[in-house]
């Protein structure tokens, strides 16, 4: 699926992205591995706000990604996470979610919860998007692709998309 998922996107005019050095190309795959620099990039470069949809979320890449969310939000960039509630989780998963949702709130990312999500983006500054099957904020085990665009129209779809919600600044 994966390698037909490619095949259906370079159609379209995107380019898969293999290396993992960080380049501000737009249009561009990604694979599971090689998004991650550019992705932090962009992180660190955001102006107003960043909105990141991810159903799964480990203490892992939270850790990971840190250090680039107390950077911006220090220079008054809002950051807001929407993923899935504790509820929706097993027992046993419950107090890990909790303090991870903790300490992004003790860093000043507002989270918002919506029960079985599946989508997979963030927009930045609404207008550049990442969107595809990586967890933005969690690992992953299969092979997956996202794609980097910028399009204020795809980002606006997008953010109309999952709803609405109180902690998304209006303009």
């Amino acid at each position: 699926m994966y390698n037909k998922r490619l095949k259906g996107y370079a159609s379209i005019g995107y380019r898969a992205k293999g290396e993992s050095n960080a380049s501000d190309s737009i249009d561009t795959i990604f694979d599971e591995h090689s998004f991650l620099p550019v992705y932090r990039n962009d992180i660190v470069h955001a102006q107003r706000e960043v909105l990141i949809v991810s159903p799964f979320v480990t203490k892992r890449r939270v850790m990971q990604m840190l250090q680039y969310f107390s950077a911006i939000v220090g220079i008054r960039v809002k950051i807001t996470v929407i993923t899935r509630p504790v509820e929706d989780f097993s027992e046993k998963n419950k107090l890990a979610l909790e303090q991870i949702f903790n300490l992004l709130k003790n860093v000043g990312i507002n989270i918002s919860f919506k029960s079985n999500i599946h989508q997979k983006f963030a927009v930045i500054d609404k207008r550049l998007v990442w969107y595809g099957s990586v967890n933005l904020l969690s690992f992953g085990r299969a092979k997956e692709s996202i794609m980097r665009l910028e399009s204020p129209s795809i980002a606006s779809k997008l953010m109309k998309s999952i709803g609405s919600f109180p902690s998304m600044r209006k303009d």
